[in-house]
């Protein structure tokens, strides 16, 4: 983690658009070159995890087991400790595409693309990839309309495909807006059939999976 002075902070940052924050500050910052992000972390509690193991670096370990995995995400550029803001940064290199409601917005879903969406699910939890963030503003929709992921501070990895709780928990994560479930709901029989043909899933857990599904839809 390389340190970087407050001068170094003001200099990287300078003519940036912020794209996030609270009332702590800035948290996301797009880079004047257009392509380069910064995020921003700052610990929140006193007695933390984070201390010793800070977001910052769980976002580059993550980044690095996505791609080993095949699984598009943002390239990592440099890990920054700056003292003088009391925040650790990632500086990373935008993915290219439009987040999944942008595509939606511009291009509406089809029952292909739902029925691609529940594949890539479903290959992510084949892979033992849990993303509690895995709702759709975090799905990005590449050029060649596969998927990738951001916002991916939040993950954990099993070394086989996740159990069916699990998935049935990350599924909820999944669908966990309103405005999600709409737009998923008109195909929602579709993406049910895709993601349990793809999961290698016993009979009695393809029927939970499709419970589950079916009550988040229509609650």
């Amino acid at each position: 983690m390389e340190h970087l002075s407050y001068q170094g902070y003001l200099t990287l940052r300078e003519g940036a658009e912020i794209l996030a924050k609270d009332r702590f500050g800035d948290k996301t910052l797009l880079l004047r070159d257009g392509t380069s992000i910064l995020k921003l972390y700052r610990v929140k509690h006193l007695i933390s995890s984070a201390r010793f193991y800070p977001y910052s670096l769980r976002f580059v370990h993550n980044a690095k087991r996505l791609l080993s995995l095949g699984i598009p995400t943002v390239k990592v550029i440099n890990i920054y400790k700056v003292p003088s803001i009391n925040r650790t940064a990632v500086l990373y290199e935008a993915i290219k595409g439009r987040s999944l409601p942008d595509y939606i917005e511009e291009e509406t879903l089809s029952e292909q693309m739902a029925e691609k969406l529940a594949a890539f699910v479903a290959t992510l939890h084949g892979r033992g990839v849990y993303f509690r963030a895995i709702h759709f503003s975090n799905i990005i929709v590449l050029p060649d309309l596969k998927f990738g992921l951001v916002d991916i501070d939040d993950m954990k990895f099993k070394k086989r495909p996740l159990n069916i709780g699990k998935r049935l928990r990350n599924l909820g994560h999944f669908l966990c807006y309103e405005s999600d479930r709409e737009l998923i709901k008109p195909y929602i029989s579709a993406v049910i059939r895709a993601y349990t043909s793809l999961s290698n899933l016993q009979r009695r857990n393809q029927e939970k999976v499709k419970i589950q599904l079916y009550k988040q839809v229509n609650p």
